[in-house]
């Protein structure tokens, strides 16, 4: 049986990338700092795509722009992408919100929210844990060199009430003779107001926390409510806006 044919690496005429045919003959080069470096012409298209090879992997390009990934040397990791001039926080994925921070990524181009965190470095290992279960590029990873194990969730922190929610409750919040919860769900705040004790409004919040997959220990009652307070609960009380 034949072998079938390599598929293209690039959109031009060559079929690689970093090749361009002159002619008869085959260029190579490579973008550096905004300008080309010319890595000579060669005979062959082929010749001329491991050149360009040679040269990014110097570069430490990322696998998706080299001709021949599977050709890397052993152990190769591709530079990190630079973090934006509007990065405060010193994370790729990473914001801040109050005194905790926010991991978040896009993912063909929807912007998913991961969770909330205590710490930026908690944030940016669930950044990345994120990106290597979505099988992205790993020049995204805050901590290339860090060994995770997909499988097993790491253990967190309780994350405290808030000092200005004088509640008592995660997400609950009084509003005028009444009080309301507030939930951040897929990036998104989302209100539910209508409730008439703090402690129907805490068990709402919980209930839309388990729906939208937040871990257990986010919860106002990871244990489960005392069964004395369960008859005061489920009267239909709560309303999204």
């Amino acid at each position: 049986m034949p072998k079938s044919k390599r598929k293209k690496r690039s959109n031009n005429k060559s079929g690689y990338i970093g090749v361009e045919q002159r002619g008869n003959k085959y260029r190579s080069k490579i973008k550096i700092d905004g300008k080309y470096k010319n890595l000579g012409s060669y005979d062959t298209a082929k010749q001329a795509a491991k050149a360009y090879d040679k040269e990014a992997v110097k570069l430490r390009v990322p696998f998706s722009k080299l001709n021949y990934p599977k050709k890397a040397p052993v152990g190769y990791t591709p530079a990190q992408k630079a973090l934006t001039s509007r990065n405060t926080i010193g994370y790729r994925g990473v914001s801040k919100n109050g005194k905790n921070f926010v991991a978040q990524i896009t993912i063909v181009g929807k912007l998913t929210h991961i969770g909330v965190y205590d710490t930026a470095k908690e944030a940016a290992i669930a950044f990345d844990r994120a990106v290597l279960k979505a099988k992205q590029s790993i020049s995204l990873l805050n901590f290339p060199d860090m060994i995770h194990n997909l499988d097993v969730e790491p253990k967190r922190k309780k994350l405290k009430v808030r000092s200005n929610n004088t509640i008592g409750y995660r997400g609950v919040y009084k509003s005028r003779t009444k009080f309301k919860v507030s939930i951040q769900i897929n990036g998104k705040v989302k209100n539910i107001c209508g409730f008439t004790t703090a402690l129907k409004a805490a068990l709402a919040y919980d209930q839309a926390a388990i729906k939208a997959g937040k871990p257990n220990h986010t919860l106002n009652f990871p244990d489960g409510l005392p069964i004395k307070q369960e008859s005061d609960i489920d009267d239909g009380e709560g309303f999204w806006v």
